[in-house]
């Protein structure tokens, strides 16, 4: 247990980038964070796309990034990529890392820090854990904001390898976490069976969110291995998805319903039962 988040990232942006010695790569849609904590650090962000029909990164786009920005001599040009960043499953598309995904990152030289951020590993229980002793330069990040349900604490957590702890350690500041954010997050340790029971009607929730919205067919709706759901309209006939995504998301709001337009889509989380109906029957309405 230790620093926030978002201090996290700056910890492995600082030990990794700054002073001008690396850039960072990341495949958008994805946390933005990462960019706007990099960007404030004065860090380069390389960015490269992903595959529209299910989010897997460009591994061929990444590779020639990564390729570029390593033989680059033109002194306009960003330097090395130092650090990857990926999330698994991702957010806001809500898809977990594929195999050739891993194999990629399992193919990078050790120079590069893989960070592999599993904020929902709860909801997907799906974890590479259990391969970083194979992988010295992978780090995974984890937090105590979603199923443990203590955003508002800032309490996060990495798992890596012991050189790379002290070195993480090196910069850490000391006072990045509040003693009654550590006093939250021990309390939750002590009672997550109880705070985790609820993750299986959450998947539960989501399945039938995801079978009622795909009933809709203006939307296109992907699946998800978080407690979240994607969505994209297609656009009408004079107007675009984005203007279509922003008056759905505008509506829902006078309705009492908050969802989140990013990364060129909709974002729902899951809630209760009737928090999700109440969902549904206002996105009907609206789209009818």
């Amino acid at each position: 247990m230790g620093n926030g988040s978002d201090e996290l990232i700056r910890s492995i942006l600082i030990a990794t980038c700054l002073g001008g010695t690396g850039s960072i790569l990341v495949a958008n849609p994805t946390f933005s964070m990462y960019g706007i904590i990099a960007q404030a650090l004065g860090i380069p962000v390389v960015s490269v796309g992903r595959k529209e029909e299910n989010f897997e990164i460009d591994i061929e786009a990444a590779k020639r990034a990564i390729l570029s920005e390593g033989c680059a001599n033109d002194q306009n040009q960003n330097p090395p990529v130092r650090a990857v960043f990926v999330v698994h499953p991702n957010s806001p598309t809500a898809n977990a890392l594929t195999t050739d995904e891993i194999e990629w990152l399992s193919t990078l030289p050790e120079e590069i820090l893989v960070v592999i951020d599993e904020a929902y590993f709860e909801f997907s229980q799906n974890t590479l854990a259990d391969q970083l002793h194979n992988h010295p330069n992978w780090i995974i990040l984890r937090t105590f904001s979603k199923a443990f349900r203590l955003a508002s604490m800032r309490v996060g957590y990495a798992i890596a390898h012991p050189e790379l702890a002290t070195a993480l350690e090196k910069i850490r500041l000391p006072y990045n976490l509040p003693s009654f954010s550590q006093t939250a997050a021990e309390l939750a340790l002590a009672q997550r069976q109880l705070l985790l029971a609820t993750i299986p009607e959450t998947l539960s929730e989501r399945a039938k969110l995801i079978a009622a919205l795909t009933q809709h067919q203006k939307l296109q709706v992907w699946p998800s291995a978080a407690n979240f759901v994607y969505l994209r309209v297609k656009a009408s006939e004079g107007e675009s998805a984005e203007q279509e995504h922003q008056q759905i998301m505008q509506q829902l709001k006078e309705r009492g319903t908050l969802i989140r337009h990013t990364g060129g889509g909709l974002r729902i989380t899951v809630g209760s039962p009737e928090e999700n109906q109440r969902t549904v029957d206002r996105i009907a309405a609206i789209l009818n």
